[in-house]
């Protein structure tokens, strides 16, 4: 019987700290500003693509995304989540400077990635963000490249 109550004691406490940690991870990421969280998505969406992450990218770029390629071309979630795990287009890319704007529930990041390679080259990326239910997502996107 005691050892039962241990258990029983043992689980309630691993729930107990848990149940906090969490708490106290989602409230440290809803204390910074909106403007931190979406220039993070961007960090977030370039390390999941160079990752081949699809489950993160699947949780960063809406379902509704819209975009435009280099060409003008328009994109959708579809064609940027690649079909298979391994490194996306943006494998090595680095954040460059960023400027963001929040308006309500809607972010505007402007900003410049540097790609891999040699030698390098410089996109102008302008997200547009959205903060739904599950967190912010990127639903629209132009990149330019920068000669």
């Amino acid at each position: 019987m005691s050892f039962t109550r241990g258990i029983v004691s043992v689980s309630l406490i691993v729930c107990a700290v848990s149940t906090w940690i969490l708490a106290r991870g989602q409230a440290v990421a809803s204390n910074s500003k909106p403007e931190d969280q979406v220039t993070q998505l961007e960090r977030d969406w370039l390390a999941a693509d160079a990752k081949g992450d699809l489950a993160s990218l699947r949780r960063i770029i809406s379902e509704d995304f819209i975009g435009s390629s280099f060409d003008g071309s328009v994109l959708s979630r579809h064609d940027i989540i690649p079909e298979n795990s391994g490194p996306g287009g943006f494998a090595g890319a680095t954040v460059g400077r960023t400027d963001v704007r929040v308006f309500g529930d809607t972010g505007v990041l402007l900003g410049v990635i540097n790609t891999a390679g040699t030698p390098a080259k410089q996109i102008h990326v302008t997200l547009v963000c959205q903060r739904k239910a599950e967190g912010w997502q990127m639903i629209a996107a132009q990149l330019t490249r920068m000669e």
